[in-house]
């Protein structure tokens, strides 16, 4: 029997938030399974939508297929744990953490994304090929009143959907450091502002 990897996710749209359990029969991180599908429209089971100024009417359902081309955002709630033999290519190659603040027309997502450190940000924005973008250490502001904010340890945002963005920490200057280093470091800093 094979082994089917699920994760819990939330779809923000600009007017929706769904969430649901997201089945891969092969390991992927969330950003790589939504960047590399082939379907238009995701499957989720064990599902609920809801309109975004009103989340606590939520309407459950057993199976519910999102379309990809109108989220704005996937965050993850839950991630499936990885198989041991699982490369961990983030933390091959050299990478340097980028604070940012990003606007999208629904949402101001708060997020730290990774780049080479031989790039500028305008130049790692023209580089990236993939829909999604993938962001750590996320909180998400809602622009339309009603909805809460959203933290989360990870998110995929709509590349396409930014309207605007600008950095908040300029990355160190010295050696780059691994994504594991970065998000042990990350949340260590974090807990201390709480």
């Amino acid at each position: 029997m094979t082994d089917i990897y699920t994760h819990r996710i939330e779809i923000y749209t600009s007017s929706l938030v769904i969430a649901g359990s997201y089945d891969l029969a092969i390991y992927r991180r969330v950003s790589d399974a939504i960047n590399g599908e082939q379907r238009r429209f995701v499957s989720l089971r064990d599902a609920s939508i809801a309109p975004l100024e009103r989340v606590q009417q939520a309407q459950r359902v057993p199976h519910l297929l999102f379309d990809r081309h109108d989220a704005v955002l996937v965050v993850t709630i839950e991630e499936a744990t990885p198989p041991a033999s699982y490369p961990r290519e983030e933390q091959m190659r050299g990478v340097v953490p980028v604070a940012a603040m990003l606007f999208t027309e629904a949402f101001v997502v708060r997020g730290t994304f990774h780049k080479r450190p031989d790039l500028t940000l305008p130049e790692m924005l023209e580089r990236i090929n993939d829909e999604f973008v993938p962001l750590s250490n996320v909180q998400v502001f809602p622009l339309l009143g009603g909805a809460p904010t959203v933290v989360r340890p990870f998110a995929a945002l709509a590349r396409e959907r930014i309207v605007a963005l600008y950095q908040i920490a300029e990355p160190k200057a010295d050696e780059p450091t691994t994504l594991a280093e970065q998000a042990d470091t990350s949340l260590n800093n974090d807990s201390d502002e709480l």
